[in-house]
């Protein structure tokens, strides 16, 4: 008997769910099909009824991964959370903790630069995507310069959490606090709104969300 569209797509999406996790983990060339089958609990054979190749089951992880992360949701449920800056910073530096999940952006800086197209157009898709989110985010706030100021956001986010997932847990936390301080404030003196300054809360995010 044939399986049905429904189960099709479930087991689609467990290959995406394993896939995300790998590859936001140890990039494009370290992860394997079959590893990421292996997290999938599937036969190796499932893959190819899915996927035409490992390319391509990146570039599709990545969309899963990007369209699960805390800053992709909708504005109407998010607006008093996700929506603002300070959170956003926050929880995106919440991710430097050993127990978050990883995201692309700092683990897969070389997939940038990859030899396959495919590869690098998913991670730069993954980055744009960010820098998308918090540019409206900062046109609403009354920035002039919306795009620089979110590229310039995004690239301290994922180079401070790069930097931070090598050091020791003692330094590590002290480096993600300065950091979250250093871009709260640079925000702050160009925004010029007293709402996104303050404490910082540290509250890590739920074990459901994907951030890439």
């Amino acid at each position: 008997m044939p399986y049905t569209p429904e189960h099709k797509e479930q087991t689609r999406q467990r290959i995406l769910q394993a896939a995300a996790k790998l590859f936001c983990s140890q990039g494009f060339d370290r992860v394997t099909l079959t590893q990421i089958m292996k997290q999938a609990n599937m036969t190796h054979g499932a893959f190819y009824a899915h996927f035409s190749g490992k390319s391509s089951l990146y570039e599709a992880a990545m969309q899963f991964a990007t369209s699960n992360a805390f800053w992709a949701r909708d504005d109407k449920q998010t607006e008093s959370k996700e929506t603002h800056i300070k959170a956003l910073v926050t929880r995106y530096l919440n991710w430097g903790n050993k127990n978050s999940e990883p995201s692309p952006l700092e683990f897969l800086v070389t997939d940038a630069a990859h030899k396959e197209e495919k590869v690098r157009k998913a991670y730069q898709a993954c980055f744009d995507n960010l820098v998308e989110r918090l540019e409206g985010i900062l046109e609403k706030r009354g920035s002039q310069e919306a795009k620089a100021l979110a590229e310039e956001t995004v690239v301290s986010l994922v180079g401070t959490v790069a930097i931070a997932r090598s050091f020791s847990p003692s330094i590590q936390k002290d480096f993600l606090k300065r950091a979250k301080q250093r871009i709260v404030s640079r925000l702050n003196s160009e925004l010029k709104r007293p709402e996104i300054t303050g404490s910082i809360n540290t509250t890590a995010p739920s074990n459901g969300d994907y951030h890439c």
